[in-house]
């Protein structure tokens, strides 16, 4: 059952859903929404904010397919965890003194149950972003409880292991207080818009669009154009980790880099790369850019453009458009979605780099970035001579 605080809340949202997002009926038809409505609440009670959370992450899913993860229920409640997952693996990122130990299990349950427990209420079009969804999610403690293995517990024990087998578990409970995480946003983006020399590569960093950064980007491509590069063979632009922002300010690095075509071009890409990131993906490819890395964290063709919508202090956001920016196609409206995108349009594009490159567990251990080490070696071997590519 559904109580009627959270049923008026669900209906609220489906009702902007359908007047904002351009097809909101691509997966599912209303019956078929219907009938997973019906069946979801006659399993579980959602009586609270975490089984809102499941409920919510839950439709989303199927509304969604694999061409909207834009549309999101935002509901969060970060504990002090960062997780990246490495060959499989899931390890701490922080705190500092786990970093490196694996999560094994959470209240003796295998991570791999909980994983696919979480895949049940992860949106996702590509492996990359479900990925980047699980690492979002270990942390979510309104997510985690929601999850059918921990639903009824009033707490959850993280246990983790190191590389000599040694164990040691973290409590979490419902209601306790935690300390709050550093401010993991900045040290994310501290080098956006920053560049480097190594030998002779120019090394940028485009990994966010967010308007905050306008000025700073603006900045930095200024005082690159006062840059002697002659001796500069190859440059690299690095925009793994850019989730989006506004696409408009990719232009200054693109003007920038149609001035110096006469250097090989190597773009680096990871599981992050999303929304608007895409588009600067798209960019470097249609200057002849060279990927290195892995795939991106969305199809080429999906909606978004989100909007944010406020339901009784629940936040949702809601894909508002239709974009293929390699086709450059856009729909916003219903009957412009109808003109122009077909069904052969609606297949899901898949980013794929040029060059492949994982990296491994030792050298995340040891803080070596494999993917740039990696594109450096590949700029020495294959330098752009003059007049030829």
């Amino acid at each position: 059952m559904i109580n009627p605080k959270y049923k008026k809340i669900y209906e609220e949202f489906i009702t902007k859903y359908e007047e904002i997002n351009p097809n909101p009926w691509h997966e599912i038809n209303k019956e078929e929404l219907n009938r997973i409505y019906e069946d979801l609440t006659n399993k579980i009670d959602v009586n609270d904010e975490y089984n809102f959370k499941y409920f919510m992450d839950y439709i989303i899913k199927r509304l969604s397919g694999l061409s909207d993860a834009h549309t999101r229920y935002l509901r969060a409640d970060v504990i002090p965890f960062i997780f990246k997952i490495v060959d499989n693996t899931v390890l701490v990122s922080y705190p500092e003194d786990l970093k490196g130990y694996e999560l094994t299990s959470i209240s003796d349950i295998p991570i791999n149950k909980i994983i696919d427990e979480l895949d049940d209420v992860i949106t996702y079009g590509t492996l990359g972003k479900k990925t980047y969804g699980i690492e979002n999610s270990l942390p979510n403690r309104i997510k985690m409880f929601g999850l059918p293995s921990l639903r009824n517990k009033d707490e959850m024990i993280y246990t983790f292991k190191n590389e000599e087998g040694h164990t040691l578990n973290k409590k979490i409970t419902k209601t306790e207080k935690y300390d709050k995480l550093p401010n993991y946003s900045k040290s994310l983006f501290e080098n956006n818009a920053k560049y480097k020399v190594v030998e002779n590569t120019l090394i940028y960093n485009h990994s966010s669009v967010q308007l905050r950064f306008e000025n700073t980007i603006e900045e930095s491509i200024k005082q690159l154009e006062e840059e002697n590069l002659d001796n500069i063979n190859a440059i690299i632009i690095d925009i793994r980790g850019n989730t989006g922002g506004h696409s408009k300010l990719n232009n200054p690095l693109i003007n920038f880099l149609k001035k110096h075509q006469d250097k090989k071009l190597i773009c680096l890409t990871d599981y992050r790369v999303f929304s608007g990131g895409r588009f600067a993906l798209r960019d470097l490819i249609d200057l002849g850019a060279i990927t290195i890395g892995g795939e991106i964290s969305t199809p080429i063709n999906c909606f978004g453009n989100n909007v944010f919508c406020n339901i009784d202090n629940h936040e949702f956001t809601v894909s508002r458009s239709y974009l293929d920016p390699c086709r450059h196609i856009q729909a916003n409206t219903k009957e412009e979605y109808d003109e122009r995108i077909t069904e052969e349009l609606r297949v899901p594009i898949i980013f794929k780099p040029d060059i492949e490159i994982k990296q491994t567990i030792e050298d995340y251990l040891n803080d070596v970035d494999t993917v740039l080490e990696y594109a450096l070696k590949y700029s020495k071997q294959n330098r752009k001579v003059k007049g030829k590519n």
